[in-house]
């Protein structure tokens, strides 16, 4: 039985280009129980039993909201300005995550049957649940077109955009079960010569209400994929038959798990909801401050002052109404992502101590989330404040979904040399080079395409480096045992990891993606992408807390128009 605690406080944080004022806070307590029991039955087989539980209670907020008895609502206004943000911290939630899990594996050696077998087989479930609470932007945000400061007897200071949390905070409870089984079998065939045969099954089964979501047929009928079969194969290969020089490789199909939280989004931002964000103008910027004007908004024509009881009349509090914000859709089709890799090396031992390794590795990446916008639009002109004249007239926003289009591959070549302890001494270093690259930004639960147009994703204009490409990255490290101190150790790593620069550009240098967005975020392109806030000059891409959808039947996605 082991038992670990951790609390990890943290003050001050600065996350982005924000003030002082606008300081985030998080507090952190992290608890686990493990327990093992492990049956040996006859000389030749045991049977292990484990049993744990795993929480993560956390709380990210801002000073104001820990000490006014936590009421977001009360607080001043986020002031987000072109180059920065001031005032209040907007951010104010709290969550629990619980996991409980059992696991039994077999493991049985069977000798001489055409070589040795050494047999494992096994399962396991795991019941997660979460408390999520969430009071953040009930203070309210105002977005500015300038740096301020703000002067009531100057219209371009005035703000151009206001959202904030309606008609009250979130507070839910969601909970799954995971279901795994696995069976291998390491058979050495000979002396010489090892394999590795085995295949694993994964199933998630994670209920969401539906009863708002025209594209189900029944508010239970949420998407359960049950055809996840991952083999797995490998190898170990004496070539020279003197155990110093091995040839080795693999290959698996390995399935991404479901986050609760991935999937929370479906649960909050429906339809109809109890709290979503709404923003005014809905599909706009006030046009009046950029242009010298006053703003006609009704919640922006008194500057940043929070109209609570204009908010109030139009989303009355404790209300369950029809979502204004960004409206969030399961998705019937959707399936695990799944990844196939492959490895093959060699390794080669030196002398008594060293060995030298090099192994290349390829991973194929299918059916990762991408966030699709069902409800995209057009600007009646190129100009940052014009409408966006969306295609559905019934939502105010845009209308989410996660499809299985996003795709990538990575390759990589390990090279290390190893020294095992000898004389107080042992080290080794390490070399990487490596490519990602995809048509998604391989970052964040579900990202979008900067570049869809109405309907059409546009992918191919978004393959280029994955956003977590690193094309270097070389480590060294070693353990020095202290003489004359009965055991003391002296450790170290050191690392540096260099970035290419890749070939694709646009005529300014830049990586697409930054332009992209900036574009997107203006409403030079389309204003169609996933979960926009728009906000002025730069007007910012939010990825919410998505789901893992993969309509893998239905390789165009959802049409824009389907209801």
């Amino acid at each position: 039985m082991r038992w670990l605690r951790e609390e990890s406080p943290q003050y001050n944080q600065i996350i982005g280009n924000v003030t002082l004022d606008a300081a985030r806070e998080e507090f952190d307590i992290d608890q686990t129980v493990v327990g093992t029991f492990s049956s040996v039955l006859g000389n030749n087989k045991v049977n292990t039993m484990r049993v744990a539980f795993t929480r993560e209670d956390v709380a990210f907020a801002n000073p104001g909201f820990n000490g006014n008895g936590q009421n977001q609502a009360i607080l001043k206004p986020t002031l987000d300005f072109l180059t920065f943000t001031t005032q209040q911290n907007g951010v104010a939630q709290a969550r629990i995550n619980n996991a409980y899990q059992f696991e039994n594996t077999f493991s049985w050696f069977v000798p001489g049957k055409m070589g040795d077998h050494d047999i494992k087989f096994g399962a396991q479930y795991q019941y997660v649940s979460q408390r999520f609470s969430n009071q953040g932007n009930a203070n309210g945000t105002f977005t500015f077109s300038t740096n301020g400061p703000f002067n009531s007897a100057d219209p371009r200071t005035y703000p151009e955009r206001f959202d904030i949390r309606v008609p009250g905070a979130s507070d839910f409870y969601q909970l799954g079960h995971v279901i795994g089984g696995f069976f291998q079998d390491k058979w050495r065939v000979n002396p010489r010569l090892t394999l590795s045969l085995g295949a694993r099954y994964d199933l998630d089964i994670l209920p969401i209400n539906q009863a708002d979501n025209h594209l189900f047929s029944s508010p239970d009928a949420y998407p359960i994929d049950k055809n996840n079969i991952g083999p797995r194969l490998g190898f170990n290969y004496d070539l020279s038959g003197d155990g110093r020089t091995v040839l080795r490789g693999g290959y698996g199909l390995f399935y991404n798990s479901t986050r609760v939280g991935q999937i929370s989004g479906f649960i909050t931002g429906g339809v109809f909801s109890d709290s979503f964000t709404a923003v005014f103008p809905a599909n706009a910027a006030d046009p009046g401050p950029s242009n010298g004007r006053l703003p006609t908004d009704p919640t922006l024509v008194n500057g940043p002052v929070v109209n609570t009881a204009l908010v109030n009349q139009l989303f009355p509090p404790g209300s369950r109404v029809r979502n204004t914000g960004t409206v969030q859709l399961d998705n019937p089709d959707r399936v695990t992502p799944y990844v196939h890799q492959a490895s093959v090396g060699v390794e080669r031992q030196l002398g008594s101590t060293l060995a030298v390794t090099a192994e290349y590795i390829h991973s194929s990446t299918r059916g990762q989330l991408m966030t699709q916008d069902l409800n995209p639009g057009l600007r009646g002109t190129t100009s940052r404040t014009s409408t966006l004249r969306r295609i559905d007239p019934r939502f105010n926003a845009a209308v989410q979904t996660q499809v299985n289009l996003g795709e990538s591959e990575y390759d990589a070549l390990q090279l290390s040399l190893e020294k095992r302890m000898s004389n107080s001494f042992s080290g080794r270093v390490s070399y990487t080079l490596s490519y990602g690259r995809g048509n998604t930004s391989g970052s964040g639960n579900a990202a979008s395409s900067g570049f869809q147009l109405l309907d059409d994703m546009r992918l191919d204009l978004n393959q280029g480096a994955l956003d977590t490409d690193r094309r270097h990255n070389l480590v060294v490290s070693g353990t020095l045992l202290v003489p004359r101190t009965r055991g003391l150790t002296f450790s170290w790593v050191a690392r540096a990891v260099g970035r290419a620069v890749h070939d694709l550009r646009l005529d300014d240098g830049s990586r697409p993606q930054r332009i992209v967005r900036r574009a997107a975020a203006g409403g030079h392109l389309h204003g169609g992408g996933a979960g926009q806030r728009h906000r002025g000059l730069r007007e910012r891409a939010k990825r919410r807390q998505g789901s893992w959808l993969l309509p893998a039947r239905s390789a165009g996605g959802l049409p824009a128009a389907a209801w």
